[in-house]
């Protein structure tokens, strides 16, 4: 393995900082024209390097899919602000806040007309405004403006939102003088309102409901101007692709997206900096004779989250030649500022690999940061590896049918997601240098892998089994499963990791995997013993249909299946699941890898559960019932 030292030395804070402050100065809204200007300042920072790349275009039309993602129009806009009338006071303004527009609103033009401006304050929910006439009215939502979009059903223009997703680490009041990230994605289909808005911070929006309600009081309504030069067109999305040759054509993917507004620094121009200069150093030291040249080739795409993963796997279907990748989202924040640990998220179980203790490694490489007082190193960055969770690229290339394993360096809490205050006043350099250091070590770990780095690596997978065994373990004590999953939990623990030891033969093929299996069975043995464990958590076998997959790629989003005349058939199934979309979070990614043309239905029905910590029996039929309703699955 090639010695970490050489990479610490060559990565640079300084270029990892003026990267951030480079690509947070432009407002990189996926399918735009500013998205597309911030994919060419990428490209002459590659050239500037000497790197490999190129730009590739796809396709912004709501009748084009990648895999199983549906695209959008190009969007693009010039002006738009928000006057309120009396007292006469500007609300927001584009051209000084982006954020304060609602991306992806369509135009209007009120600067001549102004409207009534309706404070909605008796909740979020229709049934509260039923007598409530909004026809040619813009209102001010106190909550997510895009969950709430009934509103242009009950005849409204426009929206005025003050809304900040709180959660159990941040409150409103932590970002009272913030804007929350609000974007409409039109999915074009008829009917489709056309969503238009502003964004307030709370402070403004507080100040804002009290002139309402002293209206409103009297029977009458404040007034306000709206201007929004937009349009929306068939255009394209952009993915930046930048190459460092190998000696074969087998590949090792980096990735991180570069969308969201201006100035969004740590979501993700971090992410982006740190995997340019990730790059940069190796081929740096390529090029300086530091280094060999990898025996993969090692590639980076840089691109609209989701969005352009889908496009570019479409477009790059060799998947057979992936050996792994890392997406990084959100990697340098200020661990002094309520940041929290930089977060190796691992691969579902529903698909083998060793990616993880590869990554673990590279993890354990960039955790060299000083010395101790016994002359060993210890790390400056707060770091953790947890269970495999979505919200990212990641989850594209982990996708059983594209089977590219993938795990994402990410940072949470972020007390600013999503929010205008993502500044570049959050950003540590330092830890910024640690993720890069953990891409640089992974990608060049596994580009040169071979039988002599294994029991390395295998080290790290000990690791890996006696963190998931003890999480479990915990859940059992803790009285939230009893032993009849537990015992089940831990058997199929022990299946996976025997699967995962034989996956490295795609990394250095015919080597001998008995010896490591052997001993991965013998970490569960001792477990099953102690605590007198069986599998015992029963399999429905009367679920005896076996379903295959007709798609490829997990489903982006279900709603996009409108567009192909399944209205009805998603709205029963939201009915099913008690129109909760949350009750499904993480169910569905789940479901999906399991279908592989050999396990009944009661067989993936167990694995699920086993995996949610409850019965999900109800829950994966009417997924499945959906999935087959929507000609995706069939028997």
């Amino acid at each position: 393995m090639q010695n970490s030292t050489i990479f610490k030395n060559a990565v640079s804070e300084k270029r990892l900082l003026n990267v951030v402050k480079e690509v947070s100065n432009f407002h990189r809204i996926q399918a735009s024209p500013m998205f597309r200007e911030a994919a060419e300042h990428v490209l002459k920072i590659c050239q500037k390097y000497g790197l490999d790349a190129k730009i590739l275009s796809y396709e912004a039309n709501p009748d084009v899919w990648y895999l199983q993602s549906k695209m959008f129009k190009e969007w693009s806009i010039k002006e738009a602000w928000l006057d309120l009338v009396e007292p006469e006071m500007r609300l927001a303004d584009y051209s000084a806040e982006p954020i304060s527009v609602i991306q992806k609103s369509y135009p209007i033009d009120l600067r001549d007309k102004p409207v009534d401006l309706v404070l909605l304050d008796k909740g979020d929910k229709p049934e509260a405004y039923e007598d409530l006439d909004l026809t040619g009215k813009f209102v001010f939502l106190r909550g997510n403006a895009r969950s709430n979009k009934w509103v242009y059903e009950k005849g409204a223009i426009g929206v005025v939102t003050d809304f900040i997703m709180e959660t159990a680490n941040r409150k409103r009041s932590d970002l009272y003088h913030s804007l929350t990230y609000t974007s409409y994605w039109p999915t074009h289909v008829p009917g489709e309102a056309e969503g238009r808005g502003f964004v307030l911070s709370p402070a403004a929006g507080d100040a804002l409901a009290k002139l309402c309600q002293e209206k409103q009081a009297k029977g009458e309504y404040l007034q306000v101007r709206a201007y929004i030069d937009s349009a929306l067109y068939n255009g394209y999305i952009e993915d930046v692709e930048v190459t460092i040759p190998g000696k074969d054509d087998k590949v090792v993917y980096l990735s991180a997206h570069l969308c969201h507004p201006r100035s969004s620094c740590n979501d993700n121009a971090s992410g982006v900096s740190a995997t340019l200069e990730a790059m940069n150093v190796i081929h740096k030291l390529i090029e300086e004779g530091k280094i060999e040249q990898p025996q993969h080739t090692i590639k980076l795409t840089l691109i609209p989250e989701f969005t352009g993963t889908f496009a570019y796997l479409s477009d790059h279907n060799d998947y057979a030649n992936g050996l792994g990748a890392m997406n990084l989202d959100m990697v340098g924040g200020k661990q002094t500022r309520f940041y929290g640990p930089i977060t190796l998220t691992k691969t579902p179980y529903a698909a083998p690999a060793m990616n993880n203790e590869i990554c673990m490694y590279a993890m354990s490489q960039a955790a060299k940061e000083a010395s101790s007082l016994f002359g060993g190193s210890v790390a400056l960055t707060n770091h953790r590896v947890e269970p495999h969770s979505g919200g990212s690229d990641h989850t594209v290339y982990c996708d059983t049918t594209i089977d590219i394993p993938c795990c994402m360096l990410g940072q949470w809490p972020d007390l600013n997601y999503h929010t205008a205050t993502d500044t570049l006043d959050v950003i540590d350099p330092a830890v910024l240098k640690f993720s890069c250091l953990t891409a640089v070590n992974f990608a060049y770990t596994l580009a040169n892998l071979t039988a002599e780095d294994l029991p390395v690596i295998f080290s790290f997978q000990d690791q890996t089994i006696l963190q998931d065994k003890t999480r479990f373990l915990n859940e059992y004590l803790s009285g939230k499963i009893d032993k009849v999953m537990f015992g089940s939990i831990m058997y199929r623990l022990r299946d996976y990791f025997v699967d995962c030891t034989e996956s490295v033969k795609k990394l250095v093929p015919d080597y001998d995997t008995e010896k490591e299996k052997a001993h991965v069975r013998a970490m569960f043995d001792s477990w099953f013993e102690q605590f007198d464990l069986k599998d015992e958590y029963p399999c429905d076998n009367t679920l005896t249909d076996v379903y295959q997959r007709n798609f490829v790629g997990p489903i982006q989003q279900l709603s996009d299946y409108e567009a192909l005349g399944y209205k009805e058939v998603l709205n029963d199934f939201n009915k099913k699941i008690g129109n909760n979309p949350w009750r499904m979070m993480g169910l569905g990614d789940s479901i999906q890898n399991y279908i592989d043309g050999k396990r009944t239905v009661g067989e993936i029905v167990r694995l699920v559960s086993l995996e949610a910590l409850r019965d999900t029996k109800e829950d994966v039929l009417n997924y499945l019932g959906l999935l087959e309703q929507l000609n995706l699955i069939s028997k």
